[in-house]
């Protein structure tokens, strides 16, 4: 007789043995090993101890057993294998259209972005280089006043994004936009932009582990200094953001190419509870200041 014990066991032997990866969304191979087999029971991620010594059926091993060859053979995000991955209090729809949602702004936006945000509540936010929207809709849900902007320029991404607006029932307050970083937003009408664009350098691009090449390198790419990107968004954040508005922004390990771009600018990289590198909070009068640069 297998029990759930015995599937979870296995599950974690086997994704530690064959060196899986563990950046999208999971800590641990035993994290993954819960949701994989909780995923393939159908049953839901909050399910406890008391199922670990009952009886599984033949069809749910095997089905265990499936999602282990694409995880521990084929390398692909367990995320992209369940179909769903949650960031903050949210659940959202995953595949490989967008990146796995996994940005530390979500714990920025989950604090209202204090002290960062210098006025009340914002009303108009924007989540540039949305993907799958997870940002923008958490957002929206912690923000019940605002309207909110999900900016992309890939239709793929947005055509997700879309699913999960319908998912939780925003539509009403969220509007999807194609376009390239801010370019169709108007001028000063934004109290809010979050920001995590692609900004992997070509050094770390060649690290990555193998479960990021299922990820669209769209997303993920931005030259050999990771700010290919940046240099604009910075500039256009400049006119869309309101007076006091605020740019929050995901550079990764670019961190320090951005310090060295922009002299002009402190930066403050925020130290975030749950982990987290590369997060600033930028106001709209240090970006106003931004000394114009020949290679823009």
């Amino acid at each position: 007789m297998t029990t759930f014990r015995d599937l979870l066991i296995d599950a974690e032997d086997r994704m530690q043995a064959a060196g899986c990866y563990y950046g999208h969304g999971y800590e641990s191979a035993h994290d993954e090993a819960v949701a994989l087999v909780l995923y393939c029971a159908g049953l839901p991620i909050e399910t406890g101890a008391e199922i670990l010594d009952q009886p599984v059926s033949e069809t749910h091993v095997s089905a265990v057993s499936e999602a282990l060859v694409r995880r521990c053979e084929h390398r692909e995000p367990l995320a992209y294998i369940t179909g769903e991955i949650w960031l903050g209090p949210l659940s959202f729809l995953v595949d490989r259209r967008a990146l796995v949602p996994r940005s530390p702004l979500a714990q920025l936006i989950q604090a209202e972005f204090h002290p960062w945000l210098a006025k009340g509540p914002p009303t108009a936010i924007v989540d540039v280089c949305c993907g799958g929207g997870s940002l923008g809709i958490l957002a929206a849900e912690v923000f019940p006043g605002a309207q909110v902007i999900l900016a992309d320029l890939d239709t793929n991404a947005l055509a997700l994004a879309r699913d999960n607006v319908r998912r939780h029932n925003l539509g009403d307050r969220i509007q999807l936009i194609q376009c390239d970083l801010l370019d169709e937003i108007a001028p000063a009408s934004v109290d809010v932009i979050i920001a995590n664009p692609p900004y992997v350098d070509q050094q770390d691009m060649d690290a990555l582990p193998p479960e990021y090449q299922h990820e669209p390198s769209l997303a993920l790419a931005a030259g050999d200094d990771g700010l290919d990107l940046v240099h604009r968004l910075l500039l256009q954040a400049a006119q869309v953001l309101r007076q006091d508005g605020l740019l929050v922004l995901e550079v990764g390990n670019s961190w320090a190419a951005l310090e060295a771009a922009y002299p002009e600018i402190e930066w403050i990289w925020i130290a975030l509870d749950e982990g987290g590198v590369g997060v600033t909070a930028v106001s709209v009068h240090a970006l106003q200041h931004l000394r114009p640069r020949s290679r823009l």
